[in-house]
């Protein structure tokens, strides 16, 4: 090895070949051996799911006995319509950031250079931007709604509920997929673990919770995972940018990044020892990974923005999100929580995607279409201790993510087929007793999913693609359902269901003709993905709006208002937050800021960028600069907005607990008075139909008359 002059960083990764002649890269960087024994990856699976179990469900114990809440199927589907911007914001966050958001975002930058993060964080940020006004709209149009499917149904009828159910379902399976795809691949490769018991055993402890506590469980669970993520984010990104000794620096990172910009990622030839390579990054400006002048990084945006608003729009976790947001909560909650969901993304494969690249380390295209890019730059920078750190962001993303789902899909078997067309006379008892059923199907639906994909040899990188194309059809005419009083069913529902099809007979066909085949390598290539993404979503919306144009419904919302809860929980927010004028305001400002911030950071900013062409020792300085900034502020916000808001209920609970001064205590005691004077009515009631029997009878002689004494 040492016979190999260095190439970066990269020097250790390259031996002489038997004969001599040439340095020779190694063929992989996992070359599948794992980092950690089985042990610690089945201690992370097992104790970690354990751990949040127990915990999550004993805050929501400790929130009902202290803080008096009550545990009725609203409340276990809702969260009680109450929770706060803050709080909002971290489900967001959690919510959002998959398995995908960390190690897919990473591959892009492996792929394409600086582009790749900054596409997939823009790409996927302004969908939540702009579902903060859709979030405002279900607060106006249907306040008691506990789906998005009621809503449908409300509006359009039985035809396009059942067809939107459909699309929803999809969507549900499709983000589930993805989370264990991506999480068993890493865990099989940093720890041995048999990649199929993997994805069995990582919904467990979510399951767990879920049924213990429902969605205000998921929005604990999902604010101590966010708070774990953002902590390992900041470690990773201070240690590629100011800590570690191998890089350190933005100066360090460019110097080296130029070293190995002309290395493609196809390149299977020897290194000779003038370190010549054999080829630029193909579609970069000059084959930099230092440019925004990227043809595969601009496809890759698009592809991202349009599949991505299939995943927000069509998947029931977000509107079940917003349905539980308080409404003077529900749009900054949805604007803060883009805004800083943005960092996980662009800061996390800015250091660590651009740093596998530094280092010039082996990594397959097969590895990288498995999410492993992440961790070679963690294993290769801090040994075991960053596959650790790495493993258990991993998993804090797939179990928020995936009890998010969870109760999605809970959601709409509940409310969308078991109250609509099975029992529509359902009690609260009987609707919590189904979403826990369905609680625990779906989960372990979810592992047996995961098998299936793994043995069909899909990976993460192909499904996030291809999402898009199943489901984008959708978006547009869900929009128009709130959004468009003219939007009709019949155009919903053709929309819909053509778009799904023409997207996916255009995807298929132009990888046909591209490259003479469909299997799942031709289908994963950018162009057939790029039609069928395009193709999906603007038909879907193009044939809805039409029919919608000609045959106008004009529709006044009134059947979705009155779409009823099953029990009518007393709610403790002031008449002043369901005022028209007030979600009004609110409609104007998050459309303001939304639209504004989508703007910034999908035109203004990449068009800011281009002048440069390729970036310079401080423009890239500067970049980075920007990631540390944006992912530290975010940190700190996400971290400590939700216990500034909730610091009086924190208050309550530990004066509860150390003083046993409860409120559930004072309820009781008001119980028993009350109870008591209840039954003291009928014996007043005798005494005083006594007395009024011994007036009529005095009436002969006033002066002895005796007045009721009631």
């Amino acid at each position: 090895m040492s016979s190999c002059p260095p190439l970066g960083f990269g020097g250790k990764y390259y031996a002489l070949s038997p004969n001599g002649g040439a340095c020779v890269r190694q063929t992989s960087f996992f070359g599948g051996k794992a980092v950690l024994n089985q042990g610690v990856g089945y201690s992370v699976i097992l104790g970690f799911g354990a751990f949040f179990a127990l915990f999550t469900s004993f805050l929501v114990w400790l929130e009902k006995r202290y803080v008096g809440s009550r545990h009725t199927s609203e409340w276990f589907n809702t969260a009680g319509r109450n929770v706060k911007t803050g709080l909002i914001a971290s489900v967001i966050v959690s919510q959002w950031t998959w398995a995908a958001t960390i190690l897919q975002s990473s591959n892009v930058a492996w792929e394409y250079g600086v582009s790749g993060p900054f596409w997939y964080a823009s790409g996927a940020t302004i969908q939540v931007l702009l579902f903060g006004v859709m979030a405002i709209e279900i607060k106006r149009k249907a306040p008691h709604a506990h789906t998005i499917c009621e809503i449908v149904r409300a509006r359009w009828g039985t035809a396009a509920h059942i067809v939107f159910l459909i699309f929803c379902f999809m969507t549900n399976i499709i983000v589930t997929a993805m989370l264990l795809l991506g999480g068993s691949a890493v865990v099989n490769a940093l720890t041995g673990v048999n990649i199929y018991a993997a994805s069995f055993l990582i919904p467990l402890g979510v399951i767990v919770y879920t049924l213990a506590g429902g969605l205000k469980a998921t929005f604990l669970a999902s604010y101590i995972h966010s708070v774990i993520v953002h902590v390992v984010l900041v470690v990773f990104i201070y240690l590629v940018y100011t800590a570690s000794s191998e890089l350190g620096s933005p100066g360090v990172v460019y110097r080296h990044l130029q070293k190995v910009v002309s290395k493609t990622r196809t390149c299977q030839e020897p290194i000779n020892h003038n370190g010549q390579s054999c080829g630029p990054v193909s579609g970069n400006y000059n084959g930099s990974y230092l440019t925004m002048l990227s043809s595969g990084g601009l496809v890759f945006g698009i592809i991202n923005i349009v599949g991505n608003f299939g995943t927000v729009f069509v998947d029931n976790g977000y509107w079940v999100s917003a349905i539980a947001a308080r409404p003077s909560s529900t749009h900054k909650g949805y604007l803060l929580g883009g805004l800083v969901w943005f960092a996980v993304p662009f800061s996390l494969a800015t250091s660590l995607g651009l740093g596998a690249l530094a280092l010039d380390l082996p990594i397959t295209e097969s590895e990288a279409s498995h999410g492993l890019v992440p961790a070679a730059t963690a294993i290769a920078l801090m040994g075991k201790t960053g596959s650790v750190l790495l493993l258990t962001m991993l998993f804090m993303a797939v179990t928020s993510a995936g009890s998010a789902e969870l109760i999605a899909v809970s959601s709409l078997c509940t409310y969308d087929i078991y109250r609509t067309y099975i029992n529509p006379r359902a009690t609260g008892k009987q609707i919590l007793r189904v979403s826990r059923t369905v609680i625990l199907g779906f989960g372990c639906f979810m592992g047996l999913l995961a098998v299936i994909l793994n043995k069909a040899g899909v990976s993460l990188g192909w499904m996030y693609l291809a999402m898009g194309v199943i489901i984008g059809s959708a978006v547009i005419p869900i929009a128009f359902m709130l959004l468009w009083r003219k939007a009709n069913s019949f155009g919903a529902i053709l929309g819909a269901t053509s778009g799904c099809v023409l997207g996916i007979v255009t995807w298929l066909s132009v990888a046909k003709i591209e490259y003479g085949r469909v299997d799942l390598d031709s289908t994963n290539r950018n162009a057939p993905m790029l039609a069928g993404n395009l193709v999906s979503i603007l038909s879907g919306g193009a044939i809805h709006a039409v029919c919608s144009i000609i045959w106008p419904q004009n529709y006044d919302w009134e059947t979705t208002k009155e779409i009823t809860a099953v029990e009518k929980d007393k709610s403790d927010l002031p008449p002043e937050e369901f005022k028209e004028e007030k979600l009004m305001r609110a409609k104007s400002w998050i459309i303001k800021w939304g639209v504004g911030f989508t703007i910034v950071i999908v035109i203004i900013w990449p068009l800011l960028s281009l002048p440069p062409k390729e970036f310079s020792k401080g423009y890239f300085t500067f970049w980075a600069v920007i990631a540390i900034a944006w992912g530290t502020i975010g940190s700190i916000v996400i971290v400590a907005l939700p216990l500034i808001e909730s610091w009086g209920t924190i208050r309550s609970v530990c004066a509860g607990m150390f003083t046993n001064d409860t409120l559930m205590e004072k309820l009781e005691e008001i119980n028993i008075k009350l109870t008591s004077i209840v039954s003291a009515i009928p014996e007043a009631e005798r005494i005083y139909l006594l007395e009024l029997e011994r007036n009529k009878k005095a009436e002969s002689t006033p002066q002895q008359q005796v007045l009721p004494s009631a």
